[in-house]
């Protein structure tokens, strides 16, 4: 995989420019209990712990007026094409409007840029397209499009979170996020763990001085209770991580806990279902795998060195479950980002983990 760093076509942009992130058809969530919203904060955070202190996250009505430079943001389930839940809207048009008149450098998060111009010319006679359409400019929208660039971490760093869909719940300043959704410990192991690393992050091992892995909450959630000797497996799982962890040669290594597992009453949404259903197994079979999982990776710690991320106690309610009131609002197997390791929206240690 190619890496694309902000600070390698911003070179030019002084630490004093004020910076704008802003969304592309629709405006950044705002919900503090919000996943999505939560993943570009951390990129706020990771721009200021680079030095750029003067970034916004604009809501829908700002202006990019005083900005010298422009982020746009995706979200975080693009695919490759921009969703139009209202179709090309007044509201659009005024969002695309105040695109082809900023003047100063574009850059994009995580994807390459799609092609504005291009994309309302292919829908210029929908019923659902505004009849201000005509004020933009599609050409200069293009334009702006094909130089925009773009970047999946901010700058270099020798420590790396890497992990599945939760790990950026662990992540505080200096280290780079390699967030992959729906990866799951077992293939991640068994197609080699270096591999998999350097592969999805661009980072050769050798140039890590810190990880912090998080991974094997998708195990537990939708695959481990498919098996016939789950409890086994997960043993040996565990054992495998450990052992291939060691390979690496990283000198600090921080493996996260999995999390507690929380009632079977919750609602998810569909995406994070597997197979059809929500999760596979009883809540007290997951549970059994989670305990022997976090107790694995005691022992591996302790044979290795490692240290152990655990989530505070708090979390859990009387009946031993995840309590729902850490979780991502109203519906979702993450947690809430009010409950993340790292304040992402107060740029400071999260107060549940102390001072």
């Amino acid at each position: 995989m190619s890496n694309y760093f902000f600070t390698d076509n911003a070179t030019n942009i002084p630490k004093t420019a004020k910076i704008a992130i802003d969304g592309l058809e629709r405006n950044i969530p705002a919900r503090k209990h919000s996943h999505n919203a939560a993943w570009v904060r951390l990129y706020r955070n990771m721009l200021q712990s680079a030095g750029w202190q003067d970034v916004t996250i604009l809501g829908n009505h700002d202006s990019y007026e005083g900005y010298d430079v422009l982020i746009i943001y995706l979200g975080i389930s693009y695919a490759g094409a921009i969703n139009f839940f209202f179709g090309i809207d007044d509201n659009v048009v005024r969002r695309f409007s105040r695109i082809q008149d900023f003047e100063g450098p574009t850059f994009v998060m995580n994807h390459a840029m799609p092609m504005i111009g291009n994309t309302v010319r292919k829908r210029l006679t929908n019923k659902s397209t505004s009849l201000n359409v005509g004020k933009l400019k599609l050409d200069r929208l293009n334009e702006i499009c094909s130089v925009t660039k773009r970047f999946d971490y901010v700058e270099k760093t020798p420590k790396l979170c890497f992990g599945d869909s939760h790990c950026f719940s662990a992540y505080t300043p200096g280290y780079l996020v390699c967030r992959n959704d729906g990866l799951t410990l077992f293939s991640t192991l068994r197609d080699g763990l270096k591999s998999n690393i350097e592969e999805k992050s661009g980072c050769n091992v050798q140039d890590l001085t810190h990880l912090t892995f998080y991974m094997g909450n998708i195990d537990i959630r939708h695959h481990l209770m498919r098996q016939d000797r789950p409890y086994e497996i997960c043993e040996k799982m565990v054992k495998d991580l450990g052992e291939q962890l060691a390979r690496l040669d990283i000198p600090n290594i921080e493996i996260v806990q999995a999390l507690p597992i929380e009632n079977e009453n919750r609602k998810l949404p569909k995406s994070g279902y597997f197979k059809g259903t929500p999760f596979y197994g009883t809540w007290e079979e997951r549970n059994k795998l989670a305990t022997i999982f976090n107790e694995g990776l005691t022992k591996i710690s302790a044979q290795h060195g490692y240290s152990i991320f655990e989530w505070p106690a708090q979390f859990i309610n009387d009946y031993g479950e995840l309590d729902f009131e850490y979780m991502e609002r109203p519906k979702s197997i993450h947690l809430s980002p009010l409950s993340y390791r790292w304040d992402l929206f107060e740029n400071k240690l999260n107060s549940l983990y102390g001072n």
